[in-house]
C-alpha cells in the first residue's frame, strides 16, 4: 500500500458494472487495486446476488440503505467479514444498499456457488396441496 487513502462521501462516483457473472445489475467505484483492493458497491432496489464466493477475504461496510445478508438484515454501520472461499448471497428490498468493500490481500477471483435445491421432489398426488 503506498499509504493513507481518504475518500469522502462526495467523491463517490458509481459506474454501471461489466453485467455479468453471479451478481449482475450492480455499479460500482474502484478506490484501489492491488493489495489491498477497495471498492464501493452498490446495489439496487429488490436485486439478488446468486450464492458465490470469493478466493480472498472481505470485509465490507454497509455505508447507505441495507441488505439481507445470509438472511440476516444488515443496515448502515453494520460490519460484514467473509473469510476467503465461504459462500453468501444478499439481496436488497424497497431500497438499495451501498457498501465499501475491502479485501485486504487483493482482487482474487469471483466463483460461482450452488444454489439451494431440494434434496428430493416428487409431483403432488391429486387432491394434495393447496386447494384453489
Amino acid at each position: 500500500m503506498g499509504g493513507i487513502v481518504v475518500v469522502t462521501d462526495d467523491q463517490i462516483v458509481l459506474r454501471a458494472g461489466k453485467g455479468e457473472g453471479p451478481i449482475k445489475g450492480l455499479q460500482s467505484m474502484r478506490v484501489m487495486t492491488g493489495s489491498p483492493h477497495i471498492t464501493y458497491l452498490s446495489s439496487p432496489p429488490h436485486h439478488y446476488a446468486l450464492v458465490h464466493s470469493h478466493t480472498e477475504t472481505e470485509i465490507m461496510v454497509v455505508v447507505k440503505g441495507r441488505m439481507l445478508f445470509n438472511g440476516q438484515w444488515c443496515g448502515v454501520g453494520s460490519l460484514i467479514y467473509v473469510p476467503a472461499n465461504e459462500e453468501y448471497w444478499y439481496s436488497t428490498a424497497e431500497e438499495g444498499c451501498l457498501v465499501s468493500l475491502i479485501r485486504p490481500t487483493g482482487q482474487g477471483e469471483i466463483r460461482a456457488g450452488r444454489e439451494a435445491q431440494p434434496a428430493t421432489w416428487a409431483p403432488l398426488e391429486q387432491g394434495e396441496g393447496a386447494s384453489g
